[in-house]
């Protein structure tokens, strides 16, 4: 199975109604371009099961790869719960939906940063993301880093707030982040801090 990139964003559940959810992350997926009938339907008929791990695989899903607006480069619908039943850390059920993106599309492994273009590309999905969704930061990850920034806005873990290569947090956030590591770099809005790694990347901010 080839490496996948990540961009993602999490909120918390009303018990298990993954709806209000689901349409926002549809909305996204229609203004980027990759809405479709079969995706459509596909999101209509998800089914709630727990599995023995805590989470909500929606296994009965196949989401493709697509284009999006911004670029030749495939992105994939991905969704999944994590419920109380993974760890004590979990008191209530929360949703991730995601942009999965095949890495060597975008990184060059021989240096390992990313292609040319990619960082304008992660940057308009990540702000099309954020258009729906700002009850976590959306955070650009790779394999290694995926799920860490969940873990640690959930644990309060300083250690693993910053791994991704960039991101968008709301300001409400502000205070979580206030330990920047030197090698990161943010502009502030009125609602967002962007901030990134640039050591990978080609264009650098």
């Amino acid at each position: 199975m080839p490496e996948l990139s990540n961009i993602q964003t999490y909120e918390k559940l009303n018990g298990n109604n993954i709806k209000p959810s689901i349409e926002k992350f549809a909305k996204v997926l229609a203004r980027i371009g990759v809405w479709n009938p079969d995706l459509e339907k596909q999101f209509e008929s998800l089914e709630w099961k727990v599995e023995d791990d805590g989470f909500v695989y929606f296994s009965n899903s196949n989401f493709g790869f697509f284009k999006t607006h911004f670029s030749e480069i495939k992105v994939r619908p991905h969704v999944l719960v994590w419920t109380p039943a993974i760890d004590k850390t979990f008191k209530d059920n929360w949703i991730s939906c995601d942009l999965l993106i095949e890495t060597e599309t975008i990184r060059n492994f021989e240096n390992g940063n990313y292609k040319e273009s990619t960082f304008e590309l992660i940057k308009m999905l990540v702000k099309e993301m954020a258009t729906e969704f700002d009850e976590t930061g959306i955070y650009f990850t790779d394999e290694a880093q995926d799920g860490k920034d969940f873990d640690g806005i959930r644990a309060i873990d300083r250690n693993k707030l910053w791994n991704f290569d960039y991101a968008l947090i709301p300001k409400k956030l502000k205070e979580l982040y206030v330990e920047k590591p030197e090698n990161y770099k943010i502009n502030e809005t009125d609602h967002w801090m962007e901030t990134w790694n640039p050591d990978h990347w080609n264009e650098k901010k």
